[in-house]
């Protein structure tokens, strides 16, 4: 995560406007009317000038595992409003289901999924956070393209900033991300294997950190990579090596690794910091050769920033071994696919008779230790 260039750090960077064609009702003379005819004309409008394929998989409610667990959840919940909701580490993926929330009825009526139909599901807005000014451009981006960026607001910052080596909060400071703010629901999006890339050693404040953001009675969704083992004694072990080979490119690039947390040491620590775990679930990660190939690309990538040619050409030789190795194991396979692993999905709610910490008006004698 980059720091915060200061108080513009945190402002919208997309327009947060609701939009008065969408919105599911019109304000009329202080009373509440249903939307004219001529607006939801101006909507199906607006929305079929859209290129909305790159989310009508979500339609789908098997296109995505782990997203498609969480709206199960959140249906089940007797809430299917995800409410103001924060996405504590964006990214195209993330971004690409919001906007399928917000286009769900539209979604689902312009597919035909019959039983495997999507949820219809909701939310009122968004705050997307990036550390990364590259991600934050494309998200932006794709908030637009995808006809969202009227919902809410992408902000790049850093979880870490304000918060002291003691692990105290510097309220007031004009330093805490999002500082005073709360969301119904919180998505930790593969966002713990990504700190070390962006504040390293601040994993075990995350959950803590991010906790005085939930409103009482507020859902955490956390999808993260139980990590890959240093070896397998199956075919699955090509996988093994490949990760082990990306990383030292990573290294020998003078670039950080992102670093993986176990689903056990994510719920120790989503319960220190004040919630309930509803649910977890594990789903297994089958790997083809593609899939493998987009790995060792990654080291790949990496050659060029090698201290000297002669290391790169030998790793580069590597990467070459490893691509032949992955491929000759896949096609033995009968499916195609080695299995190894696995992502995980868990469900956190905090308790409703917590206080808020994020009123804006701080105690010092009862501030988080975090």
């Amino acid at each position: 995560m980059t720091e915060p260039a200061g108080p513009s750090a945190t402002e919208p960077l997309i327009n947060n406007e609701p939009q008065e064609a969408e919105a599911n009702t019109e304000a009329v003379a202080g009373k509440t009317v249903a939307p004219s005819s001529s607006s939801t004309s101006t909507l199906e409008q607006d929305l079929a000038s859209l290129d909305l394929s790159p989310i009508t998989r979500f339609a789908n409610k098997n296109a995505d595992a782990l997203f498609g667990y969480i709206e199960k959840c959140q249906v089940e919940s007797s809430n299917a409003n995800f409410g103001r909701f924060l996405d504590a580490g964006t990214g195209s993926h993330s971004l690409r289901w919001m906007a399928s929330v917000f286009h769900r009825q539209h979604l689902l009526q312009q597919t035909n999924n019959g039983e495997d139909a999507a949820p219809s599901i909701s939310m009122d807005s968004f705050t997307a956070i990036t550390a990364d000014e590259t991600m934050r451009k494309r998200v932006v981006q794709e908030a637009t393209s995808l006809g969202i960026a009227n919902k809410g607001e992408v902000v790049i910052g850093n979880w870490s900033s304000g918060v002291e080596r003691t692990g105290k909060l510097e309220y007031g400071t004009n330093k805490l991300l999002l500082e005073g703010r709360q969301y119904d629901t919180i998505l930790v999006d593969y966002l713990v294997g990504a700190i070390d890339g962006f504040a390293p050693y601040f994993q075990d404040l995350i959950f803590e950190r991010l906790s005085p953001h939930l409103a009482p009675g507020g859902r955490m969704y956390v999808i993260g990579l139980q990590p890959i083992p240093d070896r397998v004694p199956s075919e699955a072990n090509v996988m093994c090596k490949i990760t082990k080979i990306r990383d030292a490119c990573i290294l020998l690039a003078n670039h950080r690794c992102y670093r993986e947390y176990p689903v056990d040491w994510i719920q120790r620590h989503v319960v220190k910091a004040g919630m309930n775990i509803l649910e977890t679930r594990q789903y297994p990660i089958r790997y083809d050769h593609g899939t493998m190939l987009k790995q060792i690309n990654v080291g790949r990538s990496k050659l060029r920033l090698f201290p000297t040619r002669g290391l790169a050409k030998e790793m580069g030789g590597i990467l070459d071994r490893l691509e032949a190795e992955s491929l000759e194991v896949t096609r033995r396979m009968e499916s195609g696919r080695i299995t190894l692993g696995f992502d995980y999905v868990v469900v956190a709610e905090k308790k409703e008779e917590e206080e808020s910490t994020m009123n804006g008006v701080h105690d010092e004698s009862s501030e988080p230790v975090v």
